[in-house]
């Protein structure tokens, strides 16, 4: 069972009440204190989807304002010295603080994407005579570079 539900743009927990015998739930990441419970799985997911519905309505009959999740705001408390290094750095960077402190936050929160990995060998053949001629490295098949006289490929 997934312990973090999403409808309509409302995050909800998922969990036990052992002493009830209950699954419960409540809305994530909002001031307002929406609750909702069942006895199955399938029923909590339902709840959870009907406390959704019916915040937004009782909001939209009272003429308020739902609260929402993640407004794209917050307040960081970070200490003068982390803020003056973070400032710092930013400048450095020729960013503003807000895009700096984006750019950490998209570093620190990307999934690792694959990782293309590249093998090239540089091969040097040495030949009786004259002339050296190594092979130079590509991802194109072989070309041959003359080092001090002409190669026959």
């Amino acid at each position: 069972m997934k312990t973090v539900l999403e409808y309509k743009g409302y995050l909800g927990s998922a969990e036990v009440d052992v002493e009830n015998g209950v699954l419960v739930g409540k809305l994530l990441f909002i001031r307002d204190v929406i609750t909702y419970s069942s006895e199955s799985p399938r029923g909590l997911e339902a709840a959870f989807h009907e406390a959704v519905d019916d915040y937004l309505e009782t909001c939209a009959e009272d003429g308020s304002e739902p609260d929402v999740p993640f407004k794209g705001s917050f307040n960081v408390r970070i200490g003068p010295e982390r803020h003056r290094d973070a400032v710092l750095a930013a400048r450095s960077k020729n960013m503003g603080l807000n895009d700096f402190v984006c750019a950490a936050i998209d570093a620190a929160t990307r999934r690792p994407q694959a990782v293309q990995h590249v093998h090239k060998h540089e091969v040097v053949v040495l030949m009786q005579g004259p002339t050296s001629t190594r092979v130079a490295a590509s991802d194109n098949p072989p070309a041959w570079e003359t080092l001090g006289g002409t190669a026959q490929h």
